[in-house]
């Protein structure tokens, strides 16, 4: 296929949404409708692929945490609390009752966690790869929710937690690196099998009206801010010394310069909240971030111009090859 992912997007599938005005026109992380006189529903479709986004020998139950979070991640950009979620499997010959089994008690475990059901879906036999794909269902105030194209020029660039830790344990599961550090190794890998969708610190910026543009980061963080900047017709500039990284990241994955900045920047599957803010709310992020135990760091601003640019800390610019994770 020709083109990227957005490309392809934009040329054959946004035209299906018939200018269908809670579709965004696809260029949101989830659509949104309208459901009663207070609340609308968030509507959101992630699709995983054995061999592609998980590991033939991964733990049934990591996977399952898997293909939840990814998709509460998405309801977590737009500000939206879990309601539900609808299942489509693709089974193949491998698939054994045990294996099910624990599958389905890593979603039972993790339904308690985010407060959401399964509400349906549809099990089929294929030759192929195992295929999971799953839709879910939150909620927020009626037309409300956090967009990716709303950016403002001297809006903050914010992100929680820390970036490329699932870069490296992709690194580590495929044997491209080693690691003389087990409990970093440990830790990385399961970033990479497990994310952590930030849904209270999606539902505090939208509820506490603190910000209106947000996305989870999963092709990279520079490709992921790129959306915000081609959205809101700015650019973001990212200081790249800011960019919070793991101890793990660094024991593992340290140079002879220093930890690699360029992957943590570019490598994906981060599901960390990346989002802007008005400068006045310094100060109220923070007491966010405090109460509810989520670390946020303050990454770059918003500024004229177009694309992404990654600065070193005298301001000039560090060459990147391409901004993360391309589908096509």
């Amino acid at each position: 296929m020709d083109g990227t992912e957005f490309d392809l997007i934009k040329s054959y599938f946004a035209p299906l949404t018939q200018n269908y005005p809670e579709a965004y026109n696809l260029e949101n992380d989830a659509a949104l409708i309208n459901e009663d006189a207070d609340r609308s529903t968030v509507v959101t479709m992630d699709t995983l692929v054995e061999g592609v986004h998980f590991f033939s020998t991964d733990p049934a139950d990591d996977i399952a945490r898997k293909v939840l979070r990814v998709n509460l991640s998405d309801l977590a950009a737009m500000g939206a609390r879990p309601k539900g979620y609808t299942l489509s499997i693709s089974y193949n010959a491998s698939i054994s009752n045990d294996w099910v089994k624990l599958f389905t008690q890593g979603l039972a475990e993790d339904q308690k966690k985010f407060q959401c059901n399964l509400m349906g879906g549809d099990t089929v036999f294929s030759v192929g790869p195992l295929t999971l794909s799953l839709t879910c269902f939150g909620s927020v105030p009626r037309g409300k929710c956090l967009y990716r194209t709303t950016g403002e020029e001297g809006d903050d660039i914010w992100v929680s937690g820390t970036i490329g830790d699932s870069a490296v344990g992709l690194k580590l599961l495929k044997e491209e690196i080693n690691s003389n550090y087990p409990a970093a190794t440990s830790f990385l890998i399961d970033r990479y099998r497990v994310p952590q969708p930030k849904t209270e610190l999606g539902i505090a910026l939208l509820e506490q009206g603190i910000s209106k543009t947000a996305l989870d980061i999963s092709d990279g963080l520079l490709a992921d801010v790129n959306h915000i900047a081609k959205g809101s017709n700015l650019q973001a500039r990212i200081t790249s010394s800011r960019i919070p990284l793991s101890k793990a990241f660094k024991d593992v994955f340290e140079t002879a310069l220093g930890p690699d900045i360029c992957l943590a920047a570019t490598g994906g599957d981060d599901y960390e909240l990346l989002f802007t803010s008005h400068r006045k709310n310094r100060q109220e992020l923070i007491e966010i971030s405090d109460k509810l135990n989520t670390p946020i760091t303050r990454i770059g601003v918003l500024a004229k111009g177009t694309g992404v640019l990654l600065l070193d800390e005298e301001n000039r610019e560090i060459p990147v090859d391409q901004y993360g994770w391309e589908h096509f």
